[in-house]
C-alpha cells in the first residue's frame, strides 16, 4: 500500500486534540503498570519498536498477532482451534466466524516468552490456547452443556454429572465465553494455594486475569482432548464467580475447577478461607 506524502501530518492537527491523544495513551501505559517516557523514548531510539507499534495502529491494536495456523506451529498439540472444534464436536462456523478466528492476538514473541510463573520454561510449554465459543451449533455452550456432551459413559467426564450441587448457578447455567481466543496457564498459578482469594488476584501480573468457570472448565477439558493430560489433577484453579444461594448451595463461596482425575472434572466452590488445595487460574488478557 503506498504512502500520500500530502496527507495531513500529526503536526497539522488541533494543539488540543493531539495533546489528548497522547494524554489517552500515557493514561493507558499507566493503566497497565507501564511507565510512559522511556517507551516514548524508544520510538527515537529504537527503529523495530517504532515499525511494530506502527504496523499495530494500522491493524487497530492487534500487536504482534499472528495467523491461527502460524500458532498452530508454535504451539503443537497445546492449541486447539477451528479445525479442532469441527473434528472433535462437528461444531459449524460461519464465514464470519471463520474470519474472525483466523487471527492469534497473540504473536510468536509472547509464545516464545519466558513463562511468568513456571521459571525456566516458555509460555509455548505452560499454556494453552483455544477458541471458545458462545454456543456451539445453536446451543450456548455452558457448564451445563459440556455434562451433556460428556456424560458418565466415558472419558472425559465430570465428578458431579448426575444431579450436580451447581445446578440453578448462573455461572454453570447461563455464563458463556465470547467468541474469541484464549491463552490460559494449563495448571494453577504455582505457589496461589493457602492464600485468600484478594491474595491470590494480587500474584497476577497485569497482562493476566482470574478465568471465569466457563473458560477454566473449557480448558481442562479442551487439554485432556488434544494431550491426553488432566490439568490440575489434585487442585482446584479459583475462577471469578461468587455462588448464588440455593437448596443445594449458600450464597458467596468462590467457585474453583479441577481435581481432575480418573473420577471425573470437578466443579467445586470454596468458602476463601487459607486452603493447601485451592490455587487461581490464569488467563492472558486479549
Amino acid at each position: 500500500m503506498g504512502t500520500n506524502p500530502k496527507a495531513p501530518g500529526l503536526w497539522t492537527m488541533p494543539v488540543g486534540d493531539r495533546e489528548g491523544s497522547l494524554k489517552a495513551l500515557e493514561n493507558e501505559i499507566r493503566r497497565q503498570g507501564g511507565q510512559p517516557v522511556p517507551l516514548f523514548d524508544l520510538f527515537r531510539t529504537d527503529n523495530e519498536y517504532t515499525r511494530r507499534i506502527a504496523q499495530a495502529m494500522l491493524r487497530k491494536g492487534l500487536i504482534g498477532s499472528i495467523e491461527s495456523r502460524m500458532a498452530r506451529m508454535v504451539l503443537g498439540r497445546n492449541i486447539f482451534d477451528v479445525a479442532d472444534w469441527m473434528s472433535y464436536y462437528d461444531a459449524r462456523f460461519t464465514k464470519k466466524q471463520l474470519r474472525d478466528a483466523g487471527k492469534f492476538p497473540w504473536g510468536e514473541d509472547v509464545l516464545n516468552s519466558p513463562c511468568p510463573f513456571n521459571k525456566g520454561m516458555l509460555v509455548k510449554d505452560t499454556h494453552f490456547a483455544f477458541l471458545g465459543l458462545t454456543a456451539i451449533n445453536g446451543s450456548p455452550l455452558t457448564v451445563a452443556k459440556w455434562l451433556k456432551l460428556h456424560p458418565t459413559t466415558g472419558q472425559p467426564k465430570f465428578y458431579f454429572n448426575s444431579n450436580p450441587w451447581h445446578e440453578g448457578q448462573p455461572h454453570t447455567d447461563v455464563a458463556t465465553m465470547q467468541l474469541r481466543w484464549y491463552l490460559m496457564l494449563k495448571d494453577i498459578v504455582p505457589g496461589s494455594t493457602g492464600q485468600t482469594p484478594e491474595e491470590q488476584v494480587a500474584m497476577l501480573p497485569p497482562e493476566y486475569e482470574v478465568p471465569t468457570t466457563i473458560a477454566e472448565t473449557t480448558k481442562d477439558i479442551l487439554v485432556f482432548r488434544k494431550t491426553d493430560v488432566r490439568p490440575n489433577g489434585s487442585r482446584w484453579a479459583a475462577c471469578t464467580e461468587r455462588t448464588v444461594k440455593t437448596d443445594k448451595a449458600r450464597a458467596g463461596n468462590v467457585s474453583c475447577v479441577g481435581v481432575f482425575d480418573e473420577d471425573g472434572l470437578l466443579v467445586g466452590n470454596w468458602f476463601g478461607d487459607r486452603y493447601d488445595y485451592v490455587g487461581v487460574g490464569a488467563s492472558r488478557k486479549s
